[in-house]
């Protein structure tokens, strides 16, 4: 038995995907096949996380969705599902609401033009209707919306879309490490402006959110901001903080490489070579993550941060960036006060 467990399981399980969007971080060829994957389910129930996200791609694509997520039902693994919400059927909505499962509709845009950019092949009203009878069933946890240059100006936009739908939550995602990555990541002011967005529209729609970002804990003590978040998770990460976990999750990409982030460009093990809890367990003794892990191995402004440990900055943007595992973070908001005073 592992000494602890994963705070919750992040499992892409299908490579295939019916759109093509800007911020996806790409996807290998090869899939977990079913008899392992149906393995893997009691393997992931074993190390007792507190949830299991199921994604992809597009997971309603994975052949035998539905049995696999049975198996997680029958194994009581608590499962919010990721979907782009293009392939709703009646039978889809009825065979969830069966399974008890949790389901998030990814809708990056409040506008038809902005969503359609960047979701090619998508469609704003579909992907809105499929929100709306996701609601209906009381399946729909959240939407979730990825931060880019040219969406964040529509967060207000977006809750207000949620408010429409029938969902009191939206998980703010930010941008994470994919093609053309540098050309859509929000800079260190335009992350400022994006999480005071979120929290005056909060303030006037109602709406909770979480935003999902290692810095936004520290960013709104230091401006006195009074985010409606939510009390509970919402499957993407956990309500008591919004430090960086790297390596205290599992990520089992689409192929079997488990890595300690699901944008970390390492993989730790592999599925069809090691069992979960074997990969965990060699997780738990790393030197490498547990430097990670640690506050006071991070250089640069983050040392002289009072937020340090309640934020650690996004490793894997991070490495992306600079190359450099331990390097502050690139694109915190609270570099610029840190700057200045350095300058100052």
């Amino acid at each position: 038995m592992p000494e602890s467990f994963p705070l919750f399981v992040d499992w892409a399980i299908t490579a295939k995907c019916n759109l093509s969007c800007k911020h996806c971080r790409g996807m290998p060829e090869q899939e977990v096949s079913t008899q392992r994957a149906k393995k893997l389910i009691s393997e992931i129930a074993g190390l007792k996380p507190g949830w299991v996200i199921v994604e992809g791609g597009e997971p309603l694509l994975r052949e035998g969705i539905f049995e696999l997520l049975g198996l997680m039902r029958q194994a009581k693994l608590e499962v919010h599902l990721i979907t782009n919400g293009m392939l709703l059927s009646q039978q889809i909505l009825t065979t969830l609401k069966q399974l008890g499962v949790k389901v998030m509709v990814s809708i990056d845009g409040a506008t038809p033009a902005t969503y359609e950019t960047i979701r090619n092949g998508a469609r704003f009203e579909q992907v809105v209707q499929s929100a709306k009878s996701y609601a209906e069933e009381g399946l729909l946890e959240a939407i979730n919306f990825t931060l880019l240059k040219m969406n964040y100006a529509e967060i207000q936009g977006v809750f207000e879309l949620a408010t429409s739908i029938g969902t009191q939550k939206v998980t703010i995602i930010g941008l994470k490490p994919c093609q053309g990555y540098t050309d859509q990541l929000l800079t260190p002011e335009e992350y400022g402006e994006a999480i005071r967005l979120a929290c005056n529209a909060a303030q006037k729609t109602g709406v909770e959110f979480f935003f999902d970002e290692p810095f936004f804990g520290a960013a709104v003590k230091e401006w006195g901001l009074t985010p409606q978040t939510p009390a509970v998770n919402t499957g993407i990460l956990a309500s008591s903080t919004t430090a960086c976990i790297f390596g205290e999750y599992i990520f089992i990409e689409a192929d079997g490489d488990v890595k300690p982030c699901s944008f970390a460009p390492i993989a730790l093990g592999n599925v069809n070579e090691k069992s979960l809890g074997e990969i965990w367990n060699e997780m738990l003794s790393s030197t490498f993550l547990r430097q990670i892990k640690e506050p006071e191995s991070r250089t640069g402004y983050c040392q002289g941060c009072q937020y340090l440990a309640d934020c650690k900055g996004c490793r894997s943007r991070t490495f992306a960036l600079t190359g450099d595992w331990f390097s502050a973070d690139p694109v915190c908001p609270l570099s610029l006060k840190l700057a200045n005073k350095k300058g100052g």
